[in-house]
């Protein structure tokens, strides 16, 4: 199971340092609105599973993915990184690790 507060925690203080660039801040900043606490409005209960299935490695390359492909704002990306992830058996991988 990830930690998403810790993994935030790092991300923005990395970004604060100047070490990360501002992406790796929407970035993740989507993935908490994603994650979500019922009734939160963004709340994407398939997100939300996957990160309680997936060591906090699985998010921290979720995050670089969405920065590289400029994504953070597009929840249609998301789910379509969970599904490849899910058909290649990524998750899994990453938690056998």
């Amino acid at each position: 199971m990830a930690n998403l507060q810790h993994i935030a925690d790092r991300i923005f203080r990395h970004v604060d340092a100047g070490h990360l660039v501002a992406g790796y801040s929407a970035s993740m900043g989507a993935l908490i609105d994603a994650y979500g606490v019922p009734p939160a409005r963004d709340e994407d209960p398939d997100f939300h599973a996957w990160v309680d299935a997936v060591p906090g490695s699985a998010v921290e390359k979720l995050l670089v993915c969405m920065v590289r492909n400029g994504k953070w704002g597009d929840p249609a990306w998301l789910q379509d990184y969970l599904r490849g992830c899910t058909l290649h058996g990524e998750a899994l991988k990453e938690s056998a690790a």
